[in-house]
């Protein structure tokens, strides 16, 4: 499995409330939050919040809905993620069925 976010990737990182759920930045400036269990190849969310920095780093608040991006300008971003993006689901069979079908479809 693999995604292209036609930008180059300054950082990953998996959500602390979600097992399926993960979030990138890239140097163009956007946020992408996947949502592995709900849509394999689209982002549920992708959002540009710098117009000229490059993001670098991103990181999940693991007990309040938020995530905090940084840049190499120096600032960090404050995001309150959406309802529809704030689901807690840590059951391990869900990310092992995922990984399972995704290794299927590479062979």
């Amino acid at each position: 499995m693999s995604f292209d976010l036609n930008a180059a990737v300054g950082d990953v990182a998996w959500s602390t409330t979600s097992n399926t759920t993960f979030a990138a930045v890239t140097s163009d400036g956007k946020v992408f939050v996947y949502d592995l269990h709900e849509n394999k190849h689209e982002p549920m969310c992708e959002q540009k919040i710098v117009r000229k920095a490059k993001l670098t780093k991103i990181a999940f608040n693991p007990k309040h809905p938020i995530i905090l991006v940084g840049d190499d300008r120096g600032c960090v971003t404050s995001l309150k993620l959406s309802p529809n993006l704030r689901k807690g689901n840590n059951d391990p069979s869900r990310l092992e069925a995922l990984v399972e079908v995704a290794l299927k479809g590479e062979e």
